[in-house]
């Protein structure tokens, strides 16, 4: 009997379907890996395990009893433990004294048994910890504090651990000793779930692989056979099957230097986001910075509009930015287009439009939108209409459309491809190729979609866990790395 049964588990949000049918088994002493773009529900089944929601149909049995009706408490007790991907820990309290905590068979129990101290002391010992017992969380690197983490969901005594982005912020040296210590737990006679973009550290780790797109199962097996699915590649790569490159222009190598990038270190507390990042943008160049999620795409585009401190210096046009104010930066000409849909929902779209021409003269506010009117047609039949009512593919034209309406000498885009269907992103394309070659535009896009990215790119630098693995052109990247990415 498999230690956890899922059966046709459907969870809508509104009339969205998060989990469409999704069906699998969890064996005891397996770990298993749970992979998928952003979006593609991952999450929403780890919150469906532990009870943070409620399925709206199917059914989950964890040693052969149905547990999709119980609180989350009563499926502790059962033996279900997550370590989330943000950590939590109490400030005040010790190392110790945290895994103490999670010990506890009541949680309004005042007083300790006397073996709790023994049991907390032996799991930091078991996880590399017995030296910083008595150290608090401000004291303590991140990567001890995501063992401090693991420590305090083992105490709670389970027979399945489910661990969400346990790699997320970790070094590489830091990602190796946390798969170890991970698979040694098998030993301890409990399985694992773990849910990661980081997909090498996965696949080298797991006994099995599920991979989810769009709410369903694409794929379930032995790490290569996921890993090799020919509709995995095309999920994480993009929708191509060839990598071929739509962009003729191509920038005159005497071109002037725009943007210049120096960052030797971005970090969240703790956890370090980039490492030694250097990257230029010449005017007219059309360059993407590639990797998969969490491979610190969005923080290096942060750095660029002063929304984050970082360590390093990023210059415009020779001159430092660093301690320029984002609206600063954006008036010396150069847009962002955020990864989140960053629309005033319950204004029009030309409302919104209009909000970005603020400081422009009437007469020529109105010029600028029938501009980007004859880019986006379809925006022009519906700028009446609520941001909030139009379709994700027409939220991010709104928001690319935004951004033209400036009038900016470089435009940077987040992940523009994120969540939308595959007629939607040859929309798109065809937009970037129209601003790169008859705008004139400067282009830095920051992209997961590895296929969309190369077939307008110049340039490529390949970004993953915050260091800076590849700086070449399109064809050298395909010649190079191309489709091995994730092999």
């Amino acid at each position: 009997m498999a230690l956890l049964e899922v059966k046709n588990l459907d969870k809508y949000f509104g009339g969205i379907h998060a989990t469409d049918n999704v069906s699998f088994e969890i064996n005891k002493n397996e770990i298993v890996g749970l992979i998928g773009p952003n979006g593609a529900g991952k999450s929403t089944i780890m919150h469906l395990l532990i009870g943070l929601y409620k399925p709206t149909d199917g059914i989950i049995k964890f040693n052969g009893e149905e547990i999709q009706h119980l609180s989350i408490h009563k499926r502790i007790k059962k033996g279900i433990a997550v370590m989330f991907q943000h950590s939590r820990p109490l400030s005040r309290q010790t190392v110790l004294e945290n895994i103490e905590l999670s010990l506890l068979e009541d949680k309004f129990q005042f007083f300790y048994k006397n073996d709790i101290k023994e049991q907390a002391f032996q799991i930091a010992k078991n996880l590399g910890l017995e030296f910083v017992c008595n150290k608090r969380p401000s004291e303590l690197s991140f990567g001890i504090i995501r063992k401090m983490e693991l420590a305090k969901a083992i105490a709670l005594n389970p027979k399945l651990l489910l661990l969400d982005e346990p790699f997320a912020g970790l070094s590489h040296s830091e990602v190796e000793e946390f798969s170890k210590l991970i698979r040694s737990l098998t030993k301890e006679n409990f399985s694992i779930i773990i849910v990661d973009h980081n997909v090498k550290a996965v696949k080298d780790l797991v006994d099995k692989i599920i991979a989810i797109h769009a709410g369903k199962i694409i794929s379930t097996g032995t790490p290569e056979e996921v890993i090799s699915n020919k509709e995995v590649k095309r999920e994480f790569l993009g929708e191509q099957t060839k990598i071929e490159n739509s962009n003729q222009k191509q920038t005159d190598l005497n071109a002037k230097i725009l943007l210049e990038v120096n960052i030797t270190s971005l970090s969240y507390n703790k956890a370090q986001a980039l490492r030694n990042v250097d990257l230029i943008v010449k005017e007219g160049q059309f360059v993407s910075v590639v990797g998969l999620n969490g491979a610190g795409k969005t923080s290096l585009f942060k750095a660029i509009f002063s929304f984050v401190n970082y360590e390093g210096d990023i210059k415009w046009h020779g001159k430092s930015i660093k301690h320029l104010k984002t609206a600063e930066i954006v008036n010396l000409g150069i847009s962002f287009v955020p990864e989140t849909r960053e629309l005033f929902k319950f204004m029009s779209t030309e409302e919104n439009l209009n909000l970005a021409l603020q400081k422009v003269a009437k007469n020529e506010a109105k010029k600028r939108i029938e501009e980007v009117y004859s880019i986006f047609p379809r925006l022009a039949e519906r700028k009446k209409q609520l941001a909030s009512t139009l379709s994700g593919g027409e939220q991010q034209m709104l928001k690319i459309a935004r951004a033209l309406v400036q009038k900016p000498k470089m435009i940077v885009l987040d992940e523009p491809t994120l969540g939308l269907a595959p007629i939607v992103l040859e929309d798109i394309s065809k937009v970037l190729d129209y601003m790169h070659t008859q705008m004139n535009l400067t282009i830095l896009l920051g992209e997961q979609n590895l296929h969309f990215a190369l077939r307008h790119s110049e340039k490529v630098y390949l970004l993953e866990h915050g260091n800076l693995i590849c700086d070449c052109t399109m064809e050298e990247f395909k010649e190079r790395i191309g489709e091995k990415y994730l092999a």
